[in-house]
């Protein structure tokens, strides 16, 4: 028997143990906005738990028991020394009991996030600092259809009895040392997904109704290439009220017909910038060309010139050419 036969004892035992109401629940959620929409994507921790060394199992969700707060209190986490950023929604606390056998290691365990074609959404993972402090450590943003995955390393923490003996042979101020990093050790130990969806940020931060975008597929997909790719700040695109413009004594554009010209003129300055950088670059690219080209044009002319002086040396006169003397022709030296 493995740790992944008791495990699925335990899920068939549980389901006769518990009632309707408190039965663990595979951790698999849909992020949506509301029941009127449909899913953006899911997040869910998955295991997969190895029977044996030849066999692997198929990651599956972990069985969670599962307690809903509806919103009662908003959190808040840091964005950096001066910003801080409020939130509120439904929270989840859940609780994981782990079955181990001594001689087998821990469980693979993963956060996995999907997202659906045209969908988008924030993860953040952290931990729960106080009933009301989440602090991230890692974000990432998954969209059309992204798959992110990420490992979870699990430890476990010595219970009270096993800390109690560990430090028993230690002197008083050791023990006091030890135990309030004990305690920093457990308020720290409370393990946090954030989840943040993108378009009703997108309709708050563009002065939008609310539900403006959720069939104006291009014009997100515009907005998010603007934000992410290229650091637009939302003022240059967001509707102001105030400064509307009247159109045949009626009522001006509507807010999303506003946003919509704001990203075009957006996008035609990018394009043309795109332009004058290409010609720039081919400019200078010419311009290395002809530079090399005269450069090559120097070295052929030195070249050649080198050629006509080595010619004109090998067809000069020789000096010292004459006939042999008639003694030196018949092996002697004539005398009068």
């Amino acid at each position: 028997v493995s740790p992944a036969d008791f495990t699925e004892y335990m899920c068939f035992h549980n389901r006769k143990l518990f009632a309707d109401s408190y039965v663990p629940l595979p951790f698999c959620f849909p992020i949506r906005r509301s029941d009127r929409h449909t899913p953006e994507g899911t997040v869910s921790i998955e295991e997969q738990a190895v029977r044996n060394s030849t066999s692997p199992s198929i990651a599956t969700p972990i069985m969670t028991m599962v307690a809903k707060m509806a919103g009662q209190h908003s959190m808040h986490f840091p964005l950096g020394a001066s910003t801080t950023v409020s939130f509120d929604g439904d929270q989840y606390l859940h609780a994981w009991l782990v079955h181990q056998f001594t001689s087998q290691p821990m469980p693979n365990v993963s956060l996995v996030s999907r997202a659906r074609q045209f969908s988008s959404m924030i993860v953040l993972v952290g931990r729960i600092a106080s009933a009301t402090s989440f602090e991230p450590k890692y974000a990432a943003i998954v969209q059309n259809k992204d798959e992110l995955s990420i490992p979870l390393e699990l430890s476990t923490i010595p219970t009270p009895r096993e800390f109690n003996d560990a430090i028993e042979s230690l002197s008083p101020e050791q023990q006091d040392f030890a135990k309030a990093f004990r305690s920093m050790q457990l308020e720290s130990t409370l393990f946090g997904i954030l989840i943040i969806q993108i378009k009703p940020q997108l309709e708050k931060v563009l002065n939008l109704p609310a539900n403006s975008l959720t069939k104006e597929i291009k014009l997100t997909q515009d907005l998010m290439q603007l934000f992410i790719k290229y650091q637009i700040p939302s003022d240059l695109l967001s509707f102001d009220a105030g400064n509307l413009e009247m159109v045949d004594g009626c009522s001006a554009l509507e807010p999303l017909e506003v946003v919509r010209s704001h990203v075009a003129a957006m996008q035609a300055m990018l394009d043309q910038s795109k332009k004058e950088e290409m010609l720039d670059a081919l400019s200078c690219a010419a311009a290395r060309t002809a530079a090399s080209a005269a450069r090559i044009s120097c070295h052929l002319e030195l070249q050649s010139a080198q050629v006509e002086h080595l010619e004109k040396a090998e067809l000069g006169p020789k000096r010292g050419f004459g006939f042999p003397s008639m003694g030196s022709l018949f092996g002697g030296s004539s005398h009068d």
